[in-house]
């Protein structure tokens, strides 16, 4: 080996332990909340939370990340033509709406 070789991998060395290695990480995406206001679906994927009497803020939002029990009241109890849910969702801006990760039902 050379004395010019030995410096090459010295180099190599140095510029993997000053960075050259690094793994960047991916911005998270900030949470965000909607309401209280009054929430229905009109199917499985497709609900609205009205803010306001007459509403003056609409969010579309997306219960498919939802934990189970939740997504069924909501879908099921929470319809155009059943008495208001009221409620707070808690998730993730999309460019459709609010993709939805907690709700919390005020009645």
């Amino acid at each position: 080996m050379t004395v010019r070789g030995y410096k090459s991998i010295v180099a190599i060395a140095l510029l993997l332990a000053a960075g050259g290695g690094t793994v960047w990480a991916q911005a998270q995406q900030a949470t965000t909340d909607a309401g209280p206001g009054r929430i229905f679906c009109r199917s499985a994927t497709a609900c609205e939370l009205d803010i306001g009497t007459p509403a003056s803020l609409k969010y579309k939002i997306d219960p498919s990340a939802l934990a189970g029990a939740d997504k069924e009241r909501l879908v099921k109890s929470c319809t155009v033509k059943a008495a208001p849910c009221i409620a707070t969702v808690t998730g993730t801006d999309a460019k459709a709406g609010i993709k939805a990760t907690k709700i919390k039902f005020y009645n």
